[in-house]
């Protein structure tokens, strides 16, 4: 009876052991799920994304949003300049997402200074009639070369909206008066005149550009100005063997004068019997506005 007892307990000990690991390990699964959950919610898992909402499969992801563009190369023509009988080309390129530098050419053929029906109304406007008509005798013709740095402001990218432009400018013009007239006491001469004058200038300039087109753009000069000096010779070749010495000193003074009437223009004229010799320096100066230039980007 004893050992029955005894055997009893230690089968029922056994009994409690095992029943103890049983749930011991029921709690450990039953815990796995909710860790796994917990996990899965704090790293974001993709499955488990895709398990809460299947359609997001199939749903396409959203375009990016493409940043503007603005072409870094602009080629333009001077539309104002045709209107005056010349012809400007220029090439602007962009070095920085606002900055650029653009090169410009000029080329005027020796025509009359009045022969530009712009010109011409001007003239006949606010000169008075003598003077216009002693400008039918004078030709002006002109090859300038203008090398520019540009600023602009705005956030769009590019090449556009207001800038300010600092240059520089070459100007080789070349004209001729050849109904020049001085009279003595005694007779009156007429001098055919020949001009040509070189020299360097600088200045600066506000404008605006627009991107009228996806590659077309519209440059307006608002206003500028730039200043310079010139190197000046007019030689005049006729036979002066006949003028007296008194009529060559007139001459010469009458030449020079231009020193006194003009600001900044320093002549000196030498008188011989071959004609008249004139040379020295003059200003370079003028505006630079009112302007459009039409222009194709790439």
């Amino acid at each position: 009876m004893g050992i029955l007892i005894r055997q009893n307990n230690a089968n029922f000990a056994s009994l409690i052991h095992f029943m103890k690991k049983i749930l011991l390990l029921l709690g450990m699964l039953a815990a796995c799920p909710a860790m796994a959950q917990v996990q899965s919610t704090e790293s974001g898992t993709v499955t488990d994304t895709l398990s809460a909402n299947p359609a997001a499969v199939i749903q396409p992801a959203a375009n990016p949003v493409q940043p503007e563009v603005f072409r870094k190369n602009i080629v333009k023509i001077n539309l104002s300049s045709l209107a005056l009988n010349n012809t400007s080309l220029s090439y602007e390129r962009s070095i920085r997402p606002k900055m650029s530098v653009v090169v410009d050419y000029r080329h005027m053929p020796v025509k009359s200074v009045v022969s530009a029906p712009l010109v011409k109304k001007a003239l006949e406007k606010f000169w008075e009639e003598e003077d216009s008509e002693d400008l039918d005798a004078v030709f002006l013709g002109n090859n300038a070369y203008t090398g520019e740095i540009r600023f602009y402001a705005g956030d769009k990218p590019g090449a556009r909206g207001l800038y300010l432009s600092l240059y520089g400018r070459y100007l080789h013009m070349k004209g001729a008066y050849h109904e020049y007239e001085y009279s003595s006491d005694v007779r009156t001469y007429i001098l055919p005149f020949n001009l040509e004058m070189k020299g360097f200038g600088g200045g600066a300039m506000v404008g605006y550009q627009w991107l009228i087109a996806k590659r077309v753009t519209l440059d307006w000069y608002i206003l500028g100005g730039h200043y310079g000096r010139l190197n000046v010779e007019a030689p005049a070749l006729t036979n002066l063997r006949s003028m007296t010495s008194e009529e060559r000193m007139g001459l010469k003074d009458d030449i020079e004068s231009l020193n006194e009437e003009i600001p900044g223009v320093s002549l000196k004229a030498t008188v011989t019997d071959e004609g008249v010799d004139v040379k020295g320096k003059a200003p370079f100066y003028g505006l630079r506005g009112l302007g459009f230039s039409l222009g194709v980007a790439f």
